[in-house]
């Protein structure tokens, strides 16, 4: 931890300093974590707040130690001293300059005979969806694509649909990545798991054996756009609907039909965060998301929304933290065995709680899944922690595969609880031969 004066350095220091190359708002601005040590300070993180709405909240305190993170601009330096004085808030400047971290952006589509597609980088939609028709074309005896429809900009949206065996009616485990549009590990996340479940041998026997996968990659693929169009849009999080208001967006993981609105979000249209929208499902991306869920239901037994940052991996209620769910030990004890697995490839462990445990917020995805369509097993998971939303690409290829660890014990667990019984008949018979044959 820093004392005031040296927050107070850090930014005298930044003031002097002259920027270069694209102009961009966030090569000022400054990276600042808050401190909570006590439940009192929990309560003044999680309500902190600046009345010009200039200082951004990258990330919320989640409790005792987990850190409130804002990037301040140069002349809103004094509304954090002041609020961590009187709160008593321990705090560190973690970057200075810290639009200056955000790394360059290839803006032209990728000629795919030049450059192949890359699955530890962060690609364009175009590619993605390019991607994807070659995933298809490659692999048609285990890969569908559905068309969902469009997104609010008019970019097609396709589920892709991995299964061994589609008329078996299998388990389904549905992922969805990218609703938060700064989030790009996220889409990266979902794009590997496509690319190991088609082309990793081991995968057919074990991960596509008794249940089918549904993937979407990018759930917000306007907004996805919109970070890569240039630097000073690098961190914006929601949609890119137009409200009456003549602001744009609306936070899509506060947009679904179940208890919405009752916690944790924002009525202003304006608000770069948390604007709930006019509606539950106003946006075209989530009311794809939740026909998936609609269609699916009979066989949908697990759900999974692709985020990040932090490392948590949190189940519902996500609207309250005051209650859990009857089931709530199932989930936390697969969640806390998904982080085994992934600590035991070398990844960080997830903290595994109640999303409402973590900050109340309605409206989300995983509570739509588990409380409105029936899904047993919902969660939320939050990829990678110290690196904000701008986590290096030259890391994809170590935590990719970490994570992936977690996602097979995800899916061991919906085949040993949900396979067909015509399936696990046939596994049993199969076996008993086998055990007759020997004893023979």
């Amino acid at each position: 931890m820093v004392s005031l004066q040296l927050l107070v350095f850090g930014i005298t220091t930044l003031l002097l300093q002259v920027g270069c190359g694209e102009h961009n708002k966030y090569d000022e601005y400054t990276l600042i974590s808050l401190y909570p040590t006590n439940p009192q300070q929990v309560e003044a993180a999680r309500h902190f707040y600046d009345p010009e709405n200039r200082v951004e909240i990258l990330k919320s305190s989640r409790g005792v130690n987990d850190s409130l993170d804002v990037l301040v601009p140069p002349d809103r330096v004094a509304i954090l001293q002041k609020y961590a004085r009187s709160n008593e808030l321990q705090f560190q400047v973690k970057e200075t300059e810290y639009g200056r971290k955000f790394e360059f952006v290839e803006r032209v589509p990728r000629r795919r005979v030049l450059r192949p597609f890359n699955v530890y980088d962060y690609n364009s939609f175009g590619s993605i969806q390019e991607y994807l028709d070659t995933v298809a074309t490659r692999h048609p005896d285990l890969v569908t694509l559905q068309n969902l429809g469009s997104s609010y900009q008019g970019r097609r949206m396709k589920l892709v649909k991995i299964s061994a065996d589609p008329n078996a009616g299998n388990p389904i485990i549905f992922i969805d990545a990218g609703i938060h549009a700064r989030e790009w590990v996220a889409p990266a996340m979902a794009l590997y798991l496509i690319h190991r479940l088609t082309n990793d041998p081991d995968a057919r026997r074990n991960e596509l054996n008794g249940v089918d996968w549904y993937i979407l990659p990018v759930v917000n693929p306007d907004g996805y756009e919109y970070t890569r169009s240039s630097k000073a849009n690098r961190l914006w999080r929601k949609t890119r609907s137009k409200s009456v208001s003549n602001c744009y967006g609306v936070d899509g993981n506060r947009n679904y039909g179940f208890k919405w609105a009752v916690s944790g979000v924002s009525s202003n249209p304006c608000d770069k965060e948390t604007y709930a929208g006019p509606k539950p499902f106003s946006e075209p991306e989530t009311l794809m998301v939740r026909n998936v869920m609609m269609e699916n239901a009979k066989r949908l037994k697990l759900y999974v929304s692709v985020h990040s940052y932090g490392q948590y991996l949190v189940y519902p209620w996500g609207f309250t933290g005051d209650f859990l769910p009857k089931t709530w030990k199932k989930l936390d004890s697969l969640a806390r065995s998904v982080s085994d697995a992934v600590q035991r490839a070398g990844g960080k462990p997830f903290k595994v709680m109640s999303a409402g445990k973590w900050y109340p917020a309605a409206g989300g995805s995983d509570d739509y899944a588990f409380g409105a369509v029936g899904v047993p097993y919902s969660y939320t998971m939050e990829l990678t922690n110290g690196y904000e939303f701008i986590f290096p690409k030259d890391l994809l290829r170590t935590v990719l595969p970490q994570f992936y660890e977690g996602f097979k014990v995800f899916g061991a667990q919906i085949r040993k609880e949900f396979r067909p019984l015509e399936y696990k008949a046939k596994t049993y018979t199969s076996s008993s031969a086998e055990n007759s044959s020997e004893e023979d």
